[in-house]
């Protein structure tokens, strides 16, 4: 009956073809099939309940058997829509989408000549409550989202990093916290920084804060990610345009320190198939610091000698940062994205050293002065292509993706040392000849990776996922130091600082996960990661070379082995509660391993370790996370057993006690646990309040010399940071952030307490202008600083990234709601420029 009904059919429109008016015989019918899509579909959408038009819902036209998508568009401010371009034969599905509401479907059969142009009437949308309350997060965010297994933070909400890097949005994002070089720490421990879920090349400080939508804090990630996450993970979300049409922002800033750049951004929708973006930004920034060191030496615990240095540094940043980014959907299930980055930047610094040391035994003394002048460059390029496949599953997909990285660096600098010496048993002042050295670098770097996940949902509370990866790199450097004495003319080169070296640098890995839900509607996650590692790195001009590569052996195959266990359960009134457990591995990087010097002053130089080996973490969390009407709280419990932990020391150069090598070693082990705690508050409707709290307890041991006795540290210590947002009328927005960091326990001494406050003000003017006004570090007061007390010396140090700054900050929105832009300048070129909405998309 199907058979016959659809060769009935068949014939109607094949017979009403060849009979419509303005055509004849065979040449119409030739015609027709040549130009068939002359469907269209048309209609009103209104809210079930007021009657009222809902405005940009979506309306897509779909083959009946399958997802291939025929047409679109958008629903009028009227709650008009068309969609034209449709087969003229042929039965399809209409669906409309809006956020709020549940999904309406209906069954079109267009058949030529009475149901080519088919109105379907009044579609009336019936309420989702359940995607409502969704609906009332989103509507506003918040600027800290708590969840069991992550946080989110989203930058929009921070109003103080506008015209800002991502160092600036990590410095008040809650648990985190950044030392003087712009290094982030989270729970006292690096994490590995992410870009839209990738691990990136790019420092924090070369990412424009105005482009991160949010950052994910997720402290044990699972074997999803890379077996070397020991630290965590920080994901940055880069902006993404959803929005039909255009819309893009322009800003500018201005600020103290010579603070100054700005950024423009443009987003392109067209229709269901294309999305493009493009931004351009630049920033640059001088910071003018200050810091000092002053040493005692010591022997059995008598002074023997002193070192004071005052430093006063200048130092110059710049950045450009530029990226563009094309999606294609192929069809509905079906997604390629090419995207593509350049960063660039340089680097001045001029730090002028004063210093006073002496020797107690010869009533010596020596003072003088060191100018380092450094310079540095760079740039980056990054291109991507990811393709993405859903299925009618809903939330299985497969997604593959392939990277390059290119990076190109240069640097030099030169060293200028002047100094006297006085000598009081010889009652005698010697005048040092003028000191000299000057070093030229460059590197180059060629990263490749490639990845593939899938993601399948056996059923409502079970899931399986599986991925592979593989990431090599290698990098080529060269650093020719030079030194000359009295005058520059004599230039030698150095054949201990100069070097040339080639780095390879490869990780296979492969990892399955599986979850689901037990007795007691407990759920549980358990996977396992497995890595094959192989780092060489050569120096080339000295006929050295250091590797590792697990497993080289069956005994190692337990070191490439990264298993996670995680069980969540849900309690009554808004509670859930988490624990969970997972093994990862710190690999000592070249700079680490290598035994030359890397760099060098007065007093100090650094040399690598060619006996380190990697450290393995194995780490315990307990979470537990309460919703309440106006806010949350989220606690964490966490433990941490390190085994053979890379740790970073000094002790005198045998050769000469007053000068201090810096080196890393492995410790014996290493335990630290601590308690996390984030309370997040709404406070009427205009007063947003947030809390974060760390205490931790460190215990770690290790000899600082082969030969000397073993050392030990253990202590606690504790930071604390919070956020204060309030709105008042007419948009006008105040956010108050502060930060404390106590004294913490280092292997040979202690870290000083770090505190600052910034404030900001925001204004928006209708909804098209944004102005900021943001000082930073209100009390000047954020300086970085060690204390050390060993058997050979005793040292203080203080040092600062930046000093107190005041940013003013221009924002421009702009855009237009158009599903098909560049379709309608096409209709309207036809049209000899008249105006038109026969497709019914245009909004103003």
């Amino acid at each position: 009956m199907k058979k016959l009904l659809s060769i009935i059919v068949l014939f109607i429109g094949f017979t009403a073809n060849a009979q419509m008016p303005g055509m004849s015989g065979g040449m119409g019918n030739m015609k027709n099939m040549k130009d068939p899509k002359l469907g269209r579909v048309f209609g009103k959408v209104l809210d079930a309940t007021t009657g009222k038009p809902v405005e940009y819902a979506s309306v897509q036209v779909l083959w009946f058997s399958k997802d291939s998508l025929l047409g679109g568009g958008l629903v009028k401010e009227n709650g008009d829509f068309a969609v034209e371009g449709l087969p003229s034969f042929g039965q399809v599905r209409v669906k409309v989408k809006f956020i709020g509401y549940k999904d309406y479907l209906q069954k079109v059969f267009i058949v030529p000549p009475d149901k080519v142009d088919q109105d379907l009437g009044n579609i009336k949308l019936q309420l989702d409550d359940k995607l409502l309350k969704e609906v009332d997060v989103v509507a506003e965010k918040s600027a800290v989202v708590l969840s069991i297994d992550k946080r989110t933070y989203n930058v929009d909400k921070d109003l103080s990093v506008k015209g800002g890097t991502a160092v600036d949005v990590m410095k008040n994002i809650p648990g985190l916290t950044v030392d003087a070089d712009g290094n982030v720490q989270l729970r006292n421990q690096s994490p590995m920084i992410y870009v839209d879920g990738r691990p990136t090349t790019l420092t924090l400080q070369q990412i424009p804060a105005d482009q991160i939508e949010r950052v994910e804090i997720i402290t044990n990630p699972s074997v999803k990610f890379d077996a070397s996450t020991t630290g965590g993970v920080l994901n940055v979300v880069m902006k993404k345009n959803n929005k039909p049409g255009y819309n893009g922002m322009v800003m500018a800033y201005v600020g103290t320190g010579d603070r100054y750049g700005g950024m423009a951004n443009l987003n392109i929708k067209e229709g269901a198939k294309w999305n493009f973006s493009l931004m351009y930004s630049y920033n640059q920034a001088i910071n003018n610091t200050k810091g000092y060191t002053k040493r005692t030496q010591l022997d059995s615990g008598i002074a023997t000698g002193f070192f004071n240095q005052d430093n006063k540094t200048q130092m110059m940043n710049l950045f450009n940062f530029g990226r563009l980014g094309i999606d294609y959907n192929i069809d509905n299930r079906n997604t390629i994205s090419l995207n593509g980055m350049i960063v660039g930047g340089q680097f001045k610094t001029n730090d002028v050293q004063s210093y006073k040391g002496g020797v107690y035994a010869l009533d010596a003394t020596s003072n003088g002065y060191q100018i380092n002048d450094q310079k540095a460059a760079f740039q980056n390029y990054n291109a991507q292509v990811l393709y993405k496949k859903t299925f009618p599953k809903v939330g299985k997909e497969l997604t593959v993706d392939a990277n390059y990285n290119y990076t190109n660096s240069k640097n030099g600098y030169l060293f200028t040392r002047n100094s006297n010496t006085y000598i009081g048993l010889l009652d005698t002042t010697y005048t040092d000849p003028t000191f000299y050295q000057k070093n030229v670098g460059s590197t180059t770097a060629d990263q490749y990776i490639f990845q593939a996940d899938y993601v399948n949902p056996i059923s409502d509370t079970k899931k399986f996922e599986a991925g592979i990866k593989s990431y090599y790199k290698r990098s080529t450097s060269a650093n020719n130091t030079s030194v000359a004495s009295g005058t520059e003319d004599s230039y030698q080169r150095d054949s201990i600082m100069s070097n040339r070296y080639v780095i390879d640098d490869m990780i296979n890995a492969a990892y399955v996960n599986y979850s689901a839900k037990t007795f007691w509607d407990i759920g549980y996650q358990a996977g396992l990661r497995f890595e094959q590692s192989y780092y060489k790195g050569n120096i080339t001009d000295k006929n050295q070379s250091f590797y590792y590569n697990y497993p080289s052996t069956s005994n190692d195959i337990l070191k490439s082995l990264f298993p996670a266990l995680y069980f969540s359960k849900k309690l009554k009134k808004s509670q859930e509660i988490q624990l969970n457990f997972s093994r990862k591995i710190n690999r000592p990087n070249f700079f680490q391993l290598m035994p030359f010097v890397m760099f060098a002053d007065k007093q100090n130089y650094r040399i690598g370790n060619p006996q380190l080996k990697p450290e393995f973490k194995n780490i315990a969390e307990l979470n537990y996370n309460k919703i309440f009407s106006k806010g949350s709280y989220l606690a964490s419990g966490y433990f941490r057993y390190e085994e053979q932990p890379i740790t970073d020391v000094a002790y005198p150069s045998p050769s000469d006690p007053t000068v201090l090598v810096n080196t890393s070693i492995n410790g014996d082990n290493a335990v630290r646990y601590g308690m996390e705690n984030t309370f997040k508050w709404t406070f009427w409707k205009n007063l947003d309040w947030t809390i974060n709290a760390n205490a931790y307890y460190i215990y770690i041991k290790g000899k600082v010399v082969a030969t000397e006795p073993e050392v030990k540290a253990e202590g606690y210590a504790w930071n604390a940071k919070t956020t204060i947002s309030y709105k008042f009328p007419k948009n006008i927005t105040l956010q108050v952030n502060g930060n404390y960091e106590s004294p913490k326990i280092l292997l040979l001494g202690v870290a000083k307490e770090i505190y600052s406050m910034d404030i900001s003000l925001n204004y928006m003017y209708q909804t098209k202008w944004i102005f900021n006004a943001t000082l930073s570090d209100v009390f000047n007061t954020r300086r970085m600083g060690t204390h050390y007390e060993t058997p050979y010396y005793n040292q203080d140090l203080s040092r600062r990234r930046e000093s107190r700054y005041f940013r003013f900050t221009v924002t421009y929105l702009f855009g237009k709601m158009d599903a098909s832009i560049f379709k309608r300048g096409k209709q309207m070129k036809g049209m000899g420029g008249q105006e038109g909405n026969q497709d019914g998309l245009d909004f103003k």
